[in-house]
């Protein structure tokens, strides 16, 4: 049941990065790109719900 909480903010960070990074790539002038926006969706979401992991897991280890 815990882990379910680390995939959703996982997924949900790491779409909002894809976005942002989406969108300062069509400001700049560069045209979208799928594998781009997978590759920065996917590699933030892994970093983001490993640190939210370890942050709880430092909470549970500190009580």
């Amino acid at each position: 049941m815990a882990i379910k909480k680390y995939i959703i903010s996982g997924l949900i960070s790491g779409l909002a990065f894809a976005l942002l990074m989406a969108g300062w790539d069509y400001y700049k002038g560069k045209p979208f790109s799928a594998l781009t926006f997978l590759i920065h969706s996917v590699l933030f979401a892994l970093f983001n719900g490993y640190l939210t992991y370890r942050k709880d897991q430092s909470k549970l280890k500190n009580k």
